[in-house]
């Protein structure tokens, strides 16, 4: 493994360091929009909401295990603990992390497995289903840690080829499985069959750069990075437990075909992910490498990224009839719910150039409490709206405690590190979202009113980033420039 070197520092040095790390998704979109349209074509609802339950379920065993030394691993990645070098920091951090995981599965398959599978499924289920969790939260670990190995040290072409094959395992291969049976049993093991050999083969591709020694794992150097991950950590495990409480909710209250017509929504609002994980990916790293030199350019990103999110949004509601009438007639309620439901990675997307002030400054409790507070409220606002309202209650809902935890921890994080130009045009930004977005909501059944809002809101944003469209548009001219010059 080697250093990642710092990016260029004009602006089209930026832009072709996102792009590089944007490969990647641009073929993950593929792969994504693929599988969503096969899943609805090919798995009912009901038994999809459950086998969505169950991948969920996973991540979050894997994210509790974990400990948060994912997050250790990318902080400390440039300046290793000593007297661990960047072999040692990943053997330590990983050996710890499956330590735990393999400790925890043992333990809840031998003394607790029907209470923790009641806890998320509503009909009974064998035994082995714990085992399969627990497989397959140990292989997504390792897809994680060798994600984390290759985007810290800048190898973009194996980042690419393995971010490709994990979201091929996890959202394709199980999809194979319903050729012969659409019966969640199959599903389970064609979905824990493909992400055992993804595990495998990169467990075997990296294993010189893993070391598991006694000295490795047993180092001083935890006194740093358990604290560091342990702080982290609940922040990683209440996201999913956010989502995931919503599934099990509807799944417990409504039924599993709602559960399924709300999974299925999650994921298609997810693509606005599209735009966020290449971006991500380039961006925690510059910012940890960087914030001490390009404050202003920081800043100028963060329009620049909410401007993107903020127009894809519109686009999104203008031609959301589109989506469903391609997903088929089995997934038409989510329709009324899609522009809530969308806001939920948007206002995610809008943080990561809002909320890094709270690593900087090495201050993950304001993390913790943040997300805390979106799980409680999500939690009290399923309570009091799903009753009346149903699915739209629980996406409400769970739209509503992911604003309150993007306004605290963006509040707190901008005390410690700027990163916004202007708070008012930020602010104005965001209410706009929900403008568009109840209009989109009470003429879920008028595409030619969605549109008009739609296109509104795409007009109003131009006015509003007005000057960091024509900077665009002038950069846009530069790269054409270069182009044609070659």
């Amino acid at each position: 493994m080697s250093e990642q070197k710092k990016s260029g520092t004009g602006p089209l040095d930026l832009l072709v360091s996102i792009f590089k790390y944007s490969i990647a998704t641009w073929v993950n979109f593929i792969i994504y929009g693929s599988s969503l349209l096969l899943v609805a074509w090919f798995i009912p609802a009901d038994i999809w909401g459950q086998l969505d339950i169950f991948i969920s379920t996973s991540t979050l065993i894997m994210n509790i295990c974990i400990l948060g030394l994912d997050q250790s691993f990318m902080r400390f990645f440039n300046e290793p603990p000593s007297p661990l070098d960047q072999r040692g920091l990943l053997g330590s951090c990983f050996g710890i992390s499956a330590i735990c995981l393999v400790v925890t599965g043992v333990f809840c398959f031998v003394v607790c497995p029907q209470q923790l599978l009641g806890v998320f499924f509503t009909e009974s289920l064998p035994n082995i289903y714990v085992a399969y969790l627990f497989v397959n939260a140990f292989m997504a670990m390792v897809g994680r840690y060798v994600n984390l190995v290759y985007r810290m040290s800048g190898s973009i072409k194996l980042y690419t080829l393995e971010s490709v094959l994990m979201q091929f395992f996890t959202k394709v291969f199980f999809i194979f499985g319903a050729l012969f049976s659409t019966q969640l049993n199959t599903l389970v093991l064609w979905a824990v069959g493909g992400m055992t050999a993804f595990g495998l083969l990169f467990l075997f591709v990296i294993r010189k750069d893993i070391t598991l020694s006694p000295n490795v794992l047993f180092t001083k150097a935890n006194r740093q990075l358990l604290p560091y991950g342990l702080a982290l950590m609940p922040t990683a495990v209440m996201l999913w437990l956010n989502s995931l409480f919503s599934k099990v909710y509807i799944s417990k209250t409504i039924g599993n075909t709602q559960a399924g017509v709300f999974s299925m929504v999650s994921t298609i609002s997810n693509v606005v992910a599209i735009i966020q994980a290449g971006f991500a990916t380039f961006w925690s790293a510059f910012i940890y490498a960087n914030y001490k030199t390009e404050q202003e350019k920081i800043k100028q990103v963060h329009d620049y990224l909410t401007f993107v999110i903020v127009e894809f949004f519109c686009v999104l509601v203008i031609f959301e009839d589109v989506i469903f009438w391609i997903l088929g007639n089995e997934y038409a309620a989510g329709k009324a719910v899609f522009p809530v439901m969308v806001l939920v990675p948007v206002f995610l997307i809008i943080s990561e150039t809002t909320v890094y002030g709270i690593s900087i400054a090495k201050k993950p409790i304001f993390d913790t409490i943040g997300i805390g507070l979106s799980v409680v409220t999500n939690i009290l606002f399923c309570f009091v709206l799903a009753p009346k309202y149903q699915l739209y209650g629980v996406c409400l809902a769970l739209c509503l405690s992911n604003l309150v935890m993007f306004v605290f921890r963006t509040v707190i994080a901008q005390r410690l590190y700027c990163s916004i130009p202007s708070y008012l045009r930020t602010t104005v930004v965001c209410c706009l979202l929900f403008v568009i977005t109840f209009f989109g909501t009470i003429w879920a059944d008028n595409f030619a009113l969605k549109a008009v809002a739609g296109v509104a809101g795409m007009a109003v944003y131009v006015v509003i980033y007005r000057r960091q469209l024509a900077n665009a548009v002038a950069l846009g001219k530069e790269v054409l420039s270069k182009y044609l010059k070659k």
